[in-house]
């Protein structure tokens, strides 16, 4: 029996999905990828089910979100409830569009707090609590500030915050600090942990890569991780 199945998982671009599957023997059916989030559709023999999905995941480690159709941010949604997790956002460079992704999927009411568009120095902190001195030392667009906007949002009370700031261009980058340098805060109710990006493309794909960076980096610290020794596939 042939069963087709369907993947979503983030951080490859096209090109190194289609050269993943064929070094593990897949044949997809279709991969898109846009801004590094990929939907994978391969089909797989009843008889190898279990292997190949097996060597899937193990070939994706850490980068599967949904088995089926699913959105980022429906994936991130989808595990916030799951868990009875809340989450507040604070925006820079994208301004609003990881909040809006996350109001696109129905039940978000259930775990969504907020979303602050905290552009400029001033809203950093007078809204966050961004320590000023921060700013100074070492410019809104790095992890300490990133860490800082995710911080502010924490002692709001919820069980997770994401913060976005970076420089999305086409102009305001330097040598130090280029257009498409981003820096992701996600923080817990215990730490604050900021990755640092550095993305190519449009202003608009910048702030794109920026929004599902972010949700991804949001969808990771909410899960546990994946056991592949005692995984059960259905």
């Amino acid at each position: 029996m042939i069963e087709k199945l369907t993947y979503k998982l983030f951080g490859f671009t096209e090109p190194d999905v289609r050269k993943a599957l064929s070094e593990i023997g897949i044949s997809p059916l279709m991969v898109e990828e846009r801004c590094l989030d990929a939907k994978v559709v391969f089909t797989v023999d009843s008889a190898e089910r279990e292997h190949t999905i097996e060597s899937f995941y193990r070939r994706f480690p850490g980068a599967v979100y949904a088995d089926g159709d699913q959105t980022l941010a429906g994936a991130v949604i989808e595990r916030l409830r799951l868990y009875g997790k809340t989450v507040s956002v604070a925006e820079s460079l994208t301004g609003g569009m990881i909040t809006s992704a996350l109001v696109d999927i129905p039940g978000c009411s259930e775990c969504l707090m907020e979303g602050a568009v905290t552009y400029s120095n001033a809203a950093k902190v007078n809204r966050l609590g961004v320590n000023p001195q921060t700013i100074a030392e070492f410019g809104a667009v790095s992890s300490q500030v990133a860490c800082q906007m995710a911080s502010g949002l924490i002692r709001t009370g919820v069980s997770l915050a994401v913060s976005t700031t970076g420089i999305a261009g086409p102009g305001g980058g330097s040598d130090a600090k280029p257009v498409g340098l981003v820096y992701i805060g996600v923080a817990d109710e215990v730490k604050c942990s900021a990755t640092e990006c550095r993305f190519e493309g449009t202003r608009q794909e910048i702030r794109t890569l920026a929004t599902n960076t972010a949700l991804f980096l949001l969808w990771k610290k909410s899960i546990k991780p994946i056991d592949f020794d005692n995984m059960v596939i259905e």
